[in-house]
């Protein structure tokens, strides 16, 4: 319980500096932009991420499961994974950079904001750093460096809005920000195994992962492509300036995913471990974090709802006041957004790692289908639209494809309010049991153990 409180407090602070000096700051740089300018940027960033799906390999959750499982072979696996993930995302920055050179003649903005978009990809492959602590349960070796570079790259932002920056300076502002945060990580890493980094090196082991991995890879670019695929659809049947209002509304509505991913991240070293000792308490706590997820984002649903037509305005100004609709419809997409981040966990404990590829692909023909039909009369309302139904859906697949029906059974508790109070009562209990185990602990005790 101390470890898992923990990690999750650390996540839960990255996730928090990003939710809200984050979305300040962002509010900021595209006020200042507008939406034509600013919606440039999103379809560049929407275009490297979707073909920046490749770089993950599928190795995000299976890499966690491998590095507990197999704690002889960390270093050959920290090491592989990085290698491989920088020749996928050097690939990846080709396919980017060639589609915009082929589809967006004459338009040098989104050339430049493409290729640093792609650049970011590269430099993301030292995210696997990330496995490596979660499985050490010692995630704040990464997070304390992401939020202090982060919080310090939010003030620089700051300082070039108020200096009226060109779109280029925040281009470069994000590039750079990103390669001191891996700087800072890689000299940490440096004490573990990077002075043979090299000889680490196991293509055998690569071509293993890589063939387990192939659902997830192909189920991560599923995902990526029904989360931005609107996106690329409302700058092609649209225009770039919807594009900035539907990401002003849809990243005020997704910032919220960070708490599933806090959860289910900071739960699945234990899962795993429950599984091999008492099935029935694994199950259990899939069902608690299953509810939890629901009742949360109900909750997060009906009060960014409400508030829409605040939000937007305060945040982003009158240039962005259609977004405030659009809000209100995206935020529902939270529910089943919570849903699937824990129960694809439950997927991967299982094995079942092709379920998940079945119910995105079933989500993204959905959301594919719903644009085309709804961006051209709606605009950024209908793409929002297709996102809440299409998210919905893919929950629904993951629950009907598996066979041994535990989806049904957990969906259908997680619904009973008053077994939400009693996991509500039960964290509460153990949070106060926690907080007064670790602060009765003297300093010089704590040093000692």
């Amino acid at each position: 319980m101390h470890k898992i409180f923990e990690n999750s407090g650390w996540l839960l602070v990255d996730k928090l500096s990003k939710l809200f000096p984050g979305i300040i700051i962002m509010a900021l740089i595209a006020r200042h932009l507008g939406p034509a300018a600013f919606g440039v940027w999103s379809y560049a960033i929407a275009l490297t991420t979707i073909i920046g799906s490749f770089a993950l390999l599928g190795m995000d959750k299976i890499a966690v499961k491998e590095l507990l499982n197999n704690e002889g072979k960390q270093p050959s696996i920290v090491a592989t994974l990085i290698f491989m993930r920088i020749a996928a995302g050097i690939i990846s920055m080709i396919i980017s950079v060639s589609i915009i050179v082929f589809t967006k003649k004459q338009q040098p903005a989104y050339l430049y904001c493409t290729i640093f978009s792609a650049l970011n990809i590269i430099l993301q492959s030292f995210d696997v750093f990330d496995y490596f602590y979660q499985a050490d349960n010692n995630v704040k070796k990464v997070i304390i460096p992401k939020v202090a570079v982060f919080i310090a790259f939010c003030i620089i932002k700051l300082v070039f809005v108020l200096l009226n920056g060109a779109l280029i300076v925040f281009l470069w502002l994000s590039l750079i920000e990103l390669l001191v945060t891996y700087l800072i990580i890689l000299a940490g890493y440096r004490h573990h195994y990077m002075s043979t980094f090299i000889s680490n090196l196991d293509f055998t082991l690569g071509k293993a992962l890589l063939i387990q991995g192939w659902p997830l890879l192909f189920s991560n670019l599923v995902v990526v492509l029904f989360v931005k695929i609107d996106l690329l659809l409302l700058d092609v049947l649209g225009s770039a300036a919807q594009v900035g209002e539907y990401v002003v509304a849809a990243r005020i509505s997704e910032l919220w995913y960070a708490i599933p991913v806090v959860i289910s991240t900071a739960v699945l070293p234990g899962l795993i471990h429950k599984k091999n000792a008492n099935k029935d308490a694994y199950l259990g706590s899939v069902e608690k974090c299953l509810r939890l997820s629901f009742w949360i984002s109900l909750s997060i649903s009906i009060t960014v709802m409400l508030m829409a037509n605040i939000i937007i305005p305060f945040l982003y100004g009158s240039k962005y006041a259609s977004a405030s609709l659009i809000l209100m419809i995206h935020i529902w997409a939270s529910i089943p957004v919570f849903l699937c981040s824990v129960f694809v966990q439950y997927l991967i404990i299982e094995g079942r790692y092709k379920i998940s590829l079945y119910g995105n692909i079933i989500g993204l023909i959905i959301n594919v289908g719903l644009n085309l039909l709804l961006i051209r009369p709606y605009g950024g309302v209908g793409a929002a639209i297709a996102t809440v139904i299409a998210y919905t859906a893919v929950y629904g697949a993951l629950v009907l494809f598996d066979k041994s029906r535990q989806g049904w059974i957990l969906t259908r508790r997680m619904l009973n309010p008053l077994l939400a109070f009693t996991d509500m009562r039960q964290a509460h209990n153990s949070f106060k049991l926690f907080m007064g185990n670790f602060l009765s602990v003297s300093p010089k005790k704590s040093l000692t153990e």
